[in-house]
């Protein structure tokens, strides 16, 4: 399936094997390469191959809903008590 002699239009959607996928991965890869999405079903799940840039421009953009949820609790000493806590604990006993 991976063996299609056209250049992509970033619209094209390529469907293959497990096994077709593993077998022309070159083929697929420079299918990615040119902008093509290619979806690998295997059983139940499909799985997407594409290419992405090095540094995507937003890498946070899907977890943007998620930053502030998490909120450490307030520390009831400095890291310099905590640590001699420890030690004095592990002398004694």
């Amino acid at each position: 399936m991976l063996d299609r002699s056209y250049q992509s239009d970033n619209l094209i959607s390529m469907e293959t094997t497990l096994t077709d996928f593993q077998r022309n991965f070159s083929a697929a890869r420079a299918a990615a390469d040119r902008g093509e999405t290619i979806k690998v079903k295997s059983a139940e799940v499909v799985y997407v191959f594409a290419r992405q840039n090095e540094h995507p421009a937003r890498p946070f953009a899907d977890l943007e809903h998620l930053f502030g949820v998490v909120r450490q609790p307030q520390r009831s000493e400095t890291p310099h008590e905590a640590i001699r806590h420890r030690l004095k604990a592990r002398r004694t006993g």
